[in-house]
């Protein structure tokens, strides 16, 4: 996607660029079908009132960045072996600071282990916690594609509401493998991936990416 298709704050608008926006991601990994995005705005802290929307929002979403993100998109991707559910933050002036992944899969019952990625001394740096860590410690391959399918940085389209900052940055990014009212569930949460070009910058969800580190959760890698 190209910056014409980033969010302004204006939330009719930005679910109808997203939704376009995830389509393309869509059509990229093979996946077909409709996509509705819903939004909800973090500062009055209006729950969604049922379903996936409800559990992440009270999980995680109400928990990050409060006062940085204003809005929150809510969206179910059709076309993956698995149900698969996303959410984009952005501030109130549209900036996107977080993508959230949810998938359920179909895996023996399992404790809750997290991978967290977050700047090192001279790098990145990859962290695995939670009752389960020792179980994946050694799982290089595993690890590997974690560390680099998650994005922690991008450069924003220069609208204005970046000008102190050139670059964006999560403090941490992460996969969190639990189990969650008797479903395995994973949970990524990364930012915008961008690519240079000729014109200037394409930018991705990355879903891609996070297909491939939920792939390999899901085959055990």
């Amino acid at each position: 996607m190209n910056k014409q298709g980033f969010p302004r704050g204006n939330p009719a608008e930005d679910c109808q660029k997203l939704q376009l926006w995830w389509t393309e991601e869509m059509q990229k990994v093979g996946f077909s079908g409709a996509v509705a995005v819903e939004h909800m705005r973090l500062d009055v802290q209006q729950l969604p009132s049922h379903g996936f929307g409800k559990q992440l929002f009270e999980s995680l979403v109400m928990q990050r960045q409060a006062a940085m993100n204003t809005y929150a998109y809510h969206a179910t991707l059709p076309g993956a072996p698995w149900p698969l559910e996303t959410v984009v933050m952005t501030t109130e002036a549209g900036m996107i600071t977080t993508v959230i992944y949810r998938a359920v899969l179909d895996l023996p019952s399992t404790t809750e282990v997290a991978f967290k990625k977050s700047i090192g001394l001279l790098s990145d740096k990859l962290e695995v916690e939670g009752p389960a860590a020792e179980q994946f410690r050694n799982r290089k391959a595993l690890l590997k594609k974690i560390k680099d399918g998650l994005n922690r940085r991008y450069e924003p389209p220069a609208w204005g509401f970046v000008a102190s900052k050139k670059y964006f940055e999560l403090g941490e990014a992460s996969v969190t493998l639990r189990q969650a009212a008797g479903q395995n569930e994973v949970i990524v949460i990364t930012t915008v991936r961008t690519e240079s070009t000729f014109v200037g910058h394409n930018y991705s969800f990355g879903l891609d990416k996070a297909l491939d580190i939920i792939k390999a959760i899901a085959r055990g890698d």
